[in-house]
């Protein structure tokens, strides 16, 4: 079982990731349209944070009781999780006030996305083109928070076992 101070200390790290990518976001898209794909790029905001969130968590531990790849899997995945849910929240809330990166990451997919579709082969373009690019126009900045926590999700079952495996006490 594994000890409330240590989600106290995961949450912190939580929250301090989620706050780090929700300023990744803002500065990468405050001055202009760039590559949406970009934001690939935050995912080590997170693995730093879960690492050294991690190690400070296995140095609580007692020298006798190992530090397991679960533990550090199940506070790994609560660590990134939670970042999802507060960058998702805080890129929202600065939207709703400074909607200018929002606007700006709306308007850089649109313009990459008729880009690859330019440059596409016949057979992979987009049949409707104008109504994915219509849905993307009208997209809501309250969109980020889920958008934000399926992304951490998605790279807590890559990151969480992989650095589990890397800091489990042998």
């Amino acid at each position: 079982m594994i000890p409330i101070k240590f989600y106290k200390i995961g949450l912190f790290g939580a929250v301090l990731s989620g706050i780090g990518t929700a300023l990744f976001f803002y500065f990468t898209f405050y001055n202009g349209l760039i590559p949406p794909v970009v934001r690939f790029f935050d995912a080590w905001i997170p693995a730093v944070v879960i690492f050294f969130h991690l190690l400070l968590i296995k140095s609580f531990r007692p020298k006798t009781e190992p530090f397991h790849f679960w533990e550090a899997f199940i506070l790994g995945n609560f660590i990134c999780c939670i970042s999802g849910l507060v960058s998702g929240l805080i890129i929202w809330q600065i939207s709703e006030f400074d909607p200018n990166s929002f606007h700006n990451f709306l308007n850089s997919s649109i313009k990459y996305l008729r880009i690859t579709e330019e440059n596409a082969p016949q057979n992979l373009k987009t049949k409707n083109l104008n109504l994915v690019i219509d849905e993307i126009s009208r997209t809501e900045p309250r969109f980020m928070v889920w958008d934000e926590v399926k992304k951490k999700v998605m790279y807590s079952f890559i990151l969480a076992p992989f650095l589990g495996m890397i800091l489990r006490r042998k």
